[in-house]
């Protein structure tokens, strides 16, 4: 019965974080549920009688709450198995060591268990977005989206800081709900923790029996809702900060709300045109750059000139870009070997004159979907295209890119395009920001999914990209979520998803701020591992001191 009651918890708090996150029922998310997410995982993980059965628990959670929150990769291609079927077995594996090591934050971390479990869970989120195989959603700071002030703590910590105060508080909450230990039979150890300890062990002193441990738990919740309260204030504040705006780009975002893997290229690419053109009409004034999504050119610009010359038919796209006298932004790819067709996901930047003057190739392609690691290897590259049937994807560039845009307002502005999912990887906006970028302008083709939950997690994961760095996000996507992002993280200008449409929008840039996430970067994560790991070693010392055995 026992049992059962642990893997219900655990299931109840893979369902509370999905729900949380942006989702069909809650289109932005829910903070309430955010708050609480891993209250049950953390009583779950307390009940455990061994560490098999906490990674079991943990499996069980990781599990459900990727498949819940993630459940739109069933609609990537023909690959729903390996998209979500495999990588729900991937988070099971690593969420199960996860909770074997959470668990030994609860059983060890004495009076600091709810401090321990909350410093290993940010820990984990930051090395799961992480690296080539980094997947930065699901993190629960995202659940806090809609809470624009408690968001600005973004701009010192990154978003880890928002995910410690709410991991700390649903610790601090299951805590509270935990039974206290029970007093030992001597009167003379009436009051202290049954568990081993040698002399270290004063560093993380142990749990008081009885009503003292309740009394300890209150406090320490009041110490958590104490740290909202604070990030929240420190939001109000920042969000009072006055900004200037250096200059304005006049742009146009086009929605072609087109399945790029359907249809003609040239079928689509006329409808990319005819939505710019009436943007352009209604507006009455002419913009400095048309921003097309993702791949909506399907072959290069530079040898296929004379294409794009006569195509689409009746509106061909370099008679458009002549006539609109602005820069063009769109997805295309970059032929590196026209024997084995080797290509780059990339963007390029075609001037008025037809010219491409930049291009850059996506660094942080989606791993096993754009590139296959280990492809090098014959059995695996063989097992992957007989047994999966994924080819090689594309190859991944080599260096970020700075593009140069005339302006009629701002003068020449500075910006670099993450592609994709690469506006959610917070390490790289802050590389491009460094380079010298003003402006961050984001591509992206989600409508694969067909879900609102997933074009809005893409969009809340670039959102905290934004307040980081203090610096204008513009998403042009296919289906959604197309927006303007001020940097405080409002939401300045935006299309409906899954719409065909095209809006003239004025992006304020802004250069003035230099925060401390984009001077230091992941600082507050490094230094969270740092203390982890000198607590990990403490209790291995303590208890190699003690001669005992970990509980």
């Amino acid at each position: 019965m026992r049992s059962i009651r642990v893997l219900a918890l655990s299931a109840l708090s893979s369902a509370l974080l999905a729900l949380a996150l942006p989702n069909e029922l809650f289109p932005w998310g829910n903070w309430a549920f955010g708050l609480i997410a891993l209250t049950p995982l953390f009583v779950a993980l307390a009940n455990t009688e061994s560490y098999r059965e906490a990674y079991v628990a943990g499996a069980v959670f990781g599990g459900l709450a990727h498949g819940l929150s993630s459940y739109w990769l069933w609609f990537f291609k023909d690959f729903r198995f390996w998209t979500l079927g495999s990588a729900i077995l991937a988070y099971m594996f690593v969420y199960g060591f996860v909770a074997v090591y959470l668990r030994g934050a609860i059983k060890r971390g004495g009076l600091a268990r709810p401090f321990v479990f909350a410093l290993a869970w940010v820990v984990y989120e930051w090395g799961k977005s992480s690296g080539f195989m980094g997947y930065p959603w699901g993190l629960v700071a995202y659940s806090w989206n809609t809470v624009l002030p408690a968001t600005q703590i973004a701009e010192s910590t990154g978003v880890y800081g928002l995910s410690f105060a709410l991991a700390l508080f649903s610790a601090t909450i299951g805590d509270v709900l935990c039974p206290p230990p029970k007093p030992l039979a001597s009167p003379a150890d009436k009051g202290a923790e049954r568990s081993p300890r040698g002399r270290l062990r004063s560093v993380l002193p142990g749990r008081p029996a009885g009503k003292d441990s309740r009394v300890l738990a209150a406090g320490q919740l009041v110490v958590a809702i104490v740290l909202l309260a604070a990030i929240y204030s420190y939001g109000l504040v920042a969000l009072d900060r006055p900004r200037v705006e250096r200059g304005t780009v006049r742009a146009v975002m086009v929605q072609q709300n087109v399945d790029s893997w359907s249809g003609t290229e040239s079928d689509n690419l006329a409808i990319s045109i005819a939505l710019a053109r009436k943007a352009i009409r209604e507006a009455g004034r002419d913009p400095d750059i048309v921003l097309f999504s993702e791949t909506t050119l399907r072959r290069p610009w530079n040898r296929f000139q004379r294409f794009f010359a006569k195509t689409p038919q009746g509106d061909p796209l370099a008679k458009f870009i002549a006539d609109s006298g602005a820069y063009l932004f769109t997805g295309a790819p970059e032929i590196l070997d026209y024997e084995t067709f080797e290509a780059t996901n990339s963007v390029i930047l075609i001037d008025p004159e037809g010219r491409q003057t930049g291009t850059y190739a996506k660094i942080h392609p989606v791993p096993f979907a754009e590139a296959i690691p280990f492809w090098e290897y014959d059995a695996f590259r063989s097992f992957i295209q007989d047994v999966v049937g994924l080819e090689s994807g594309w190859v991944m560039g080599s260096e970020r890119t700075v593009f140069e845009l005339p302006t009629k307002e701002a003068g020449v502005v500075r910006f670099s395009a993450p592609i994709c999912f690469e506006d959610a990887f917070a390490y790289l906006c802050r590389e491009f920001v460094m380079d010298g970028a003003e402006l961050l302008v984001n591509l992206t083709n989600d409508s694969w999914s067909k879900t609102d939950s997933a074009e809005i997690q893409h969009f809340v994961a670039a959102r905290f990209r934004a307040i980081e760095l203090r610096r204008t996000l513009v998403r042009s996507t296919n289906g959604g979520v197309s927006a303007v992002i001020g940097p405080d993280g409002r939401i300045l200008d935006s299309l409906p998803l899954f719409v065909s449409t095209a809006k003239f929008v004025e992006i304020p840039v802004y250069t003035g701020e230099i925060t401390p996430y984009l001077a230091y970067g992941d600082w507050f994560a490094a230094v969270l591992a740092c203390i982890l790991v000198a607590i990990a070693l403490i209790l291995f010392i303590d208890d190699s001191m003690s001669g005992k055995e970990l509980a």
